[in-house]
């Protein structure tokens, strides 16, 4: 019977579901817009990550049905004005599509481990050793080594304890006996992230590793660095689920606090300390940082599960990519190879993804004044060239090209790019202002926008010479021009479609 009840209520929600996915929420002549368009809009805006609690808000609903509706009147426009032909739309679906395929898969991914994906946590005592003079090198070296090897022949959970307290050179750690919050193995990368891999992998086993010394902002560079070593040891790793990732910090922080308020207690510590131990502990407000380490988290173990998910997606498809940082965009030139074929040995170099850049701005009547910037030319392969190249041999975007899902969204995605297409047949290409509304505009605002303040006195501002902001102000009210004529348009087909919105269907919360 209980069985029935549930399979009965399951049915009834995915009923009412269909229901309510049908409910137009705005309309206008020729067209609507309903519940589940809005709600793949939301998604479509959001990437897949799960929404902060009583979001999105009535407001933020309202504002995405209304330019989702704008989005829906200017392709109704196009397609009665027929400014923007399926051919010249082709010319960017032809890398857009893959590129939405493969963003279709991400929020999958996304949405799947916002509750099933596992976060490992390992738990981590350190003992930090710094030189106070970068000329204490070989001496802080010593004392590290020595540290190490006095903490390897104790064993009691006690005496270890005491020996961190009496050995870190890190007052607040000495509240904790050296334990850091849980840190996370499989979100990404991070500073120290190799050395608790590394201990993670030797768990109970202390290891020693010298770290960089940062740099302040304005130091000299080739100014000799103190030396810093951590002496670290995994006591123990858990998996937690990212559904509860929240309540595990809510629960490790105050543990934390606990430990911190029992060793204040002890006598004759001094006031540096205690004053560090309650700026660090005592004061920590558990309910306020759990939530922000859990989003944290969260939003690093998800960056990393889609970065893998595209290497794989590309090396399923039977290719391998150049590895492309922001470091190292300056070490590419026209010959270097950026994605080869390991079947058939074909490779793509970066001066044939700039070719395909170039006919694309061509036929599109895209600016191509900046198309030679290495940043621009491996931004556009990254993003879009690599889903095209390699769309025809991966499993996974036919199957996600193909899919019901997909094709509800793609229709959604392509509103976005018909509209900026529309824009450019109806409003002004060459948008000039005068010298008299450059010489009006710096007036009006010149003791504000285009003033400097006194260091000493914020509130003391002068204003800047005309000719040194003359350029910005152009730029300014040209800017501001555009968006005035944007305005307008949009107003325009609002009246003449005429458009109307229903926010009061609308729920607090839930689309």
């Amino acid at each position: 019977m209980n069985k029935k009840i549930i399979v009965l209520s399951f049915l009834a929600a995915l009923l009412f579901q269909c229901n309510s996915d049908s409910d137009v929420l705005a309309s206008f002549k020729g067209g609507t817009v309903t519940r589940k368009e809005l709600r793949n809009f939301y998604q479509l805006n959001t990437g897949g990550r799960k929404p902060e609690p009583n979001h999105p808000t009535k407001e933020e609903q309202t504002q995405l049905l209304e330019t989702l509706g704008l989005f829906k009147l200017i392709s109704l426009y196009n397609t009665e004005k027929k400014l923007v032909s399926e051919d010249e739309l082709a010319v960017f679906l032809k890398y857009s599509k893959p590129q939405m395929a493969a963003s279709f898969l991400q929020r999958n991914l996304a949405e799947k481990l916002e509750q099933v994906g596992k976060l490992k946590f390992a738990f981590v005592r350190v003992i930090a050793v710094f030189s106070f003079d970068p000329k204490d090198e070989e001496v802080t070296r010593q004392r590290a080594q020595s540290i190490f090897e006095g903490i390897q022949k104790l064993s009691g959970k006690k005496e270890i304890i005491q020996y961190v307290v009496d050995h870190t050179d890190q007052p607040a750690y000495k509240a904790v006996g050296g334990l850091l919050e849980p840190q996370c193995l499989n979100c990404g990368n991070d500073p120290n992230l190799a050395f608790y891999q590394e201990a993670a992998e030797n768990e109970g086993k202390w290891i020693l590793k010298e770290i960089d010394d940062q740099l302040s902002p304005g130091a000299d560079p080739k100014a000799p660095r103190r030396k810093k070593f951590l002496i670290l040891r995994v006591e123990r790793v858990e998996t937690i689920y990212a559904s509860r990732v929240g309540k595990f910090f809510s629960k490790e922080f105050g543990k934390l606090k606990v430990l911190a308020k029992k060793y204040i207690e002890t006598p004759d510590i001094s006031d540096q300390i205690k004053a560090e131990v309650k700026r660090n502990y005592l004061d920590l407000k558990v309910d306020d940082i759990a939530p922000r380490y859990e989003d944290f988290m969260k939003k690093r173990f998800l960056f990393s599960a889609v970065s893998e998910q595209e290497e794989q997606l590309v090396k399923n498809a039977g290719f391998e990519k150049a590895n492309i940082t922001q470091d190292n965009l300056n070490t590419f030139n026209h010959e270097s190879v950026l994605l080869t074929n390991t079947k058939t040995g074909e490779t793509v170099k970066f001066k044939d993804v700039l070719n395909e850049l170039e006919q694309l701005a061509k036929q599109s009547g895209l600016d191509s004044s900046k198309l030679d910037d290495k940043a621009n030319v491996l931004q556009f392969f990254r993003q879009q060239y690599i889903w095209y190249k390699i769309a025809d041999s991966s499993k996974e975007l036919k199957d996600a090209l193909e899919s019901k899902d997909f094709q509800d969204m793609f229709n959604v995605m392509k509103l976005y790019i018909v509209q900026p297409l529309v824009f450019k047949r109806e409003l002004p290409s060459d948008v000039t202002v005068s010298e008299a509304e450059m010489r009006e505009q710096y007036e009006a605002a010149k003791m504000f926008s285009y003033a400097k303040s006194n260091p000493n006195n914020p509130q003391d501002r002068t204003p800047m010479p005309y000719g040194e902001v003359r350029e910005r102000i152009k730029e300014d009210l040209i800017r501001a021009k555009k968006q005035n004529f944007v305005r307008e348009l949009t107003q325009k087909l609002k009246t003449d479609y005429q458009f109307i919105l229903d926010s009061s269907r609308l729920k607090e919360g839930k689309i």
